[in-house]
């Protein structure tokens, strides 16, 4: 391995001339296996503190951003940052907040390989942000920095002048597998390394000196991989890794990495990383349901999305690393899901009885418990008992109803319970219809497992007469029903009577349960007398709370009827 360090650079060098190599533009990139931006205002403010200091003293030695590590393969034009990616992403930001992030010919000196790129170019570029991308770290970061030069009234030009003189010291590698190992025994300024990055680095260095030199980096690759499968289902590595653990070993009452190398011999490192890669690998194909359908996937993928448990992620290994029955799997993962959206929306409710349900669950499914496999049998029984906790902990009806009917289409947080309200109704409305899309075979009938790639949301009474923006009964979950997209869209916002005749040509099930009486559940005299009918032809704000309880009533039923 040759290790390259360099005369110390400039930062405003480094941002330009040492990008610039034999007449090829590159630019500092993110790896994906690297750790989030994880820097706030303690690291920000001591960052910025230290500039200031040495901005005050015009002889102080200004060299003390210490060392960044790259990784350069000849072939392509980024250089990756395998260490000091806090520091240079802070110190960007910084830039920016002071003037701007002088391009290179094009390129900016910073790209990321996953979706913050397109969050970063806009801070870069001083482009307008969404509101989601205005509480993202690297715009908070911006501003608190802004904020600080203005309370400080300090010169801004002549800081970032003083700030573009001060100086760094770039470490070149030419093999990836030596740059993290390397990152491992260097010791710089920053937030310190958590169990996962510890655990990381002794797998790196532990299976580079056990494995013969067949010129693969079979770690490398493996950890690569491990992170892109997890991020794909949007779950970082330090969750990942964390929550396996936890289900399959006794956490050490020190840390992770204690428990970790208290468990492990070296000569097993490999196969933990297999087991990792694996059971996420299996997860991510389950979510992504190409293919023949596996009646798991799209519930998998709103369990994800809904569910803020803690124990989440214990409980979706410790399935998937258990081998029972397909169908108590398929039903097992949809009363997850639907149980999950009920505590989603139940915010008076004290779910953290459950979240040790869970997680005992979780372990004995593994059997850590009994030290032993499990029987299908006692599994079934484990089942029942997870159901029986949920019983307890279900609202009654009458609270259920009422933080039903109040869903709204809507992310305004505005409401008392989730800020995802517009995912939570879109959620119920296709479960629903799901639910309703009955298909009658020689085996039994069977409802739909799979969202339908046409499902819109329409709303029934037309949005032109919300008086009163997102917060009027327009928004309601009563309003909403499942239509395809094409005639959705041709429709426009018109008034229920120029929809009827559209609303009539739908396949699916949800529309002519709204349409026609006859459809829905229930008689006339039942629905009436429990304030759950409506007229399409005269679909009021009463009719839109009327199909607010009716489909609340619905779900619950469903409810009852999977924990029994």
């Amino acid at each position: 391995m040759d290790i390259n360090v360099a005369q110390e650079s400039t930062i405003k060098n480094l941002f330009s001339t040492f990008l610039t190599k034999d007449e090829q533009i590159c630019y500092f990139s993110i790896p994906l296996y690297q750790r989030k931006y994880s820097w706030s205002e303690k690291q920000w403010e001591e960052l910025f503190s230290d500039l200031c200091h040495s901005f005050a003293k015009a002889d102080m030695n200004t060299d003390y951003w210490g060392n960044i590590i790259v990784y350069k393969k000849d072939s392509e034009n980024n250089y990756e940052l395998v260490d000091g990616q806090q520091r240079i992403i802070t110190l960007l930001l910084l830039i920016a907040s002071l003037g701007s992030i002088e391009k290179n010919d094009g390129y900016l000196p910073l790209k990321f390989n996953d979706e913050q790129n397109s969050v970063w170019v806009k801070i870069a570029e001083n482009s307008r942000l969404t509101q989601d991308e205005k509480r993202h770290p690297f715009n908070r970061a911006k501003n608190y920095f802004t904020t600080l030069v203005s309370e400080k009234e300090v010169d801004k030009q002549a800081l970032l002048d003083h700030l573009l003189r001060t100086k760094i010291s770039v470490i070149i590698v030419n093999d990836e597998l030596e740059s993290n190992l390397l990152f491992g025994r260097l010791n710089t300024r920053g937030i310190s390394l958590n169990d996962v990055d510890l655990i990381k680095h002794s797998l790196f260095y532990a299976t580079e000196r056990r494995l013969p030199p067949t010129g693969d980096d079979v770690v490398l690759q493996k950890w690569n991989n491990l992170v892109q499968t997890t991020s794909q289902m949007n779950i970082s590595i330090d969750e990942f890794i964390s929550k396996w653990w936890e289900i399959h070993y006794e956490l050490s009452e020190h840390s992770l990495y204690t428990s970790f190398l208290d468990e492990l011999d070296t000569s097993e490192y490999l196969n933990f990383l297999d087991s990792l890669l694996s059971v996420a690998t299996e997860i991510k194909e389950l979510k992504i349901n190409s293919g023949t359908d596996n009646k798991i996937g799209r519930n998998l993928k709103w369990l994800l999305k809904i569910s803020p448990s803690r124990q989440l992620l214990p409980i979706i290994i410790s399935i998937q690393e258990t081998s029972f029955g397909r169908h108590a799997k398929v039903s097992l993962f949809e009363l997850l899901t639907v149980f999950e959206f009920i505590r989603a929306i139940s915010p008076q409710t004290d779910f953290s009885n459950l979240e040790e349900e869970y997680l005992r669950f979780s372990k004995t499914l593994l059997s850590e418990v009994t030290g032993k496999p499990l029987s299908e049998r006692e599994i079934m029984v484990e089942i029942k008992k997870l159901k029986v906790k949920m019983r307890e902990l279900l609202p009654d009806l009458e609270d259920f109803l009422n933080n039903f009917t109040k869903l709204r289409w809507d992310d305004s947080d505005r409401w008392e319970g989730s800020g995802h309200e517009k995912m939570l109704s879109t959620y119920a409305i296709y479960t629903l219809n799901n639910w309703l899309d009955v298909i009658n075979h020689g085996a039994g009938a069977e409802y739909r497992t799979r969202d339908d790639d046409e499902y819109s949301i329409e709303h029934i009474r037309a949005k032109k007469n919300a008086t009163n923006g997102e917060l009027s009964p327009e928004y309601l979950i009563g309003n909403l029903v499942v239509f395809e997209k094409q005639p959705n869209n041709d429709l426009g916002d018109v008034d229920v009577g120029e929809k009827i005749s559209a609303y009539r040509k739908s396949s699916y099930p949800q529309m002519k349960e709204l349409i026609f009486k006859n459809k829905r559940k229930h008689t006339q005299s039942y629905r009436t007398k429990y304030a759950m009918e409506w007229d399409i032809k005269d679909f009021t704000i009463a009719a839109i709370e009327n199909r607010g309880r009716y489909l609340a009533n619905a779900f619950y039923d469903k409810v009852l009827e999977l924990l029994e």
